[in-house]
């Protein structure tokens, strides 16, 4: 039987299964009028058949699978590379932000630093300030003082009343350190030989007089002295 096939090559693969098959079938169809080898060639061309639309069907579902895959792997690769780009985008948004946090962290640290010295300047100032402040007060107060000493003493003399038991405003007036040593000189002298009332005789007060103008002139000057220091310190001040 196996010598009468003709000489090609079966393109199908038959399992054991299959070729019991056809064994039964060619026994089965011995007293029949088709040969067992025209069994065999039909049964072998329905397997063919078979085998090329099953082959069909799968290389349509390979093709569909493979177009799946094709554009699955395009698009996965176009995702991949769109978040390594992201990656690379966040990677330098991260560096340059710690860069920024290192250099803020450093302006920071000498903020700081400069504060806490503006703070001890601030201190030191403030302390300054208020020893200035209450230097000029002082000082104020004794140029308003004088200036009144002197307003004083010039009144007692021209109306001829001052003597020894007023001199306290001449005292404070010769104390004073605007006062030159030549001018403190005639104010003491003036003040160890002065001594008049009411009751002088008219040369005598003539004398005093003459005594007393160039004390005066003295007392004017200084006068004008006392308050333009105090201009001069009360401009200071508003400046």
């Amino acid at each position: 039987f196996a010598g009468r096939l003709p000489a090609c090559s079966v393109e199908p693969i038959f399992t054991l299964k299959a070729m019991r098959c056809l064994a039964t079938l060619a026994v089965a169809s011995a007293g029949s009028a088709v040969t067992p080898v025209q069994k065999v060639v039909q049964l072998m061309n329905g397997m063919l058949e078979k085998g090329k639309s099953e082959k069909h069907e799968e290389q349509v579902q390979f093709a569909a699978y493979k177009q799946f895959c094709d554009d699955t792997s395009v698009e996965k690769t176009r995702a991949i590379q769109e978040a390594n780009e992201e990656i690379e985008s966040l990677e330098a948004v991260i560096a340059k932000a710690e860069a920024d946090i290192s250099k803020l962290t450093k302006e920071i640290a000498q903020l700081d630093e400069d504060i806490s010295v503006y703070e001890g300047d601030l201190k030191a100032a403030t302390k300054v300030r208020k020893m200035e402040h209450q230097d000029y007060t002082e000082t104020h107060k004794d140029y308003t003082e004088s200036v009144d000493s002197v307003d004083s003493a010039i009144a007692l003399i021209k109306r001829k009343m001052y003597n020894k038991k007023q001199g306290g405003a001449l005292v404070q007036i010769v104390q004073s350190p605007l006062v030159s040593m030549s001018d403190k000189k005639v104010l003491e002298a003036f003040l160890a030989t002065s001594d008049v009332g009411l009751d002088v005789t008219a040369p005598e007060a003539a004398a005093y007089e003459d005594h007393t103008s160039g004390i005066i002139e003295i007392l004017e000057k200084l006068k004008d002295k006392f308050e333009d220091k105090r201009t001069d310190l009360e401009k200071e001040a508003e400046g």
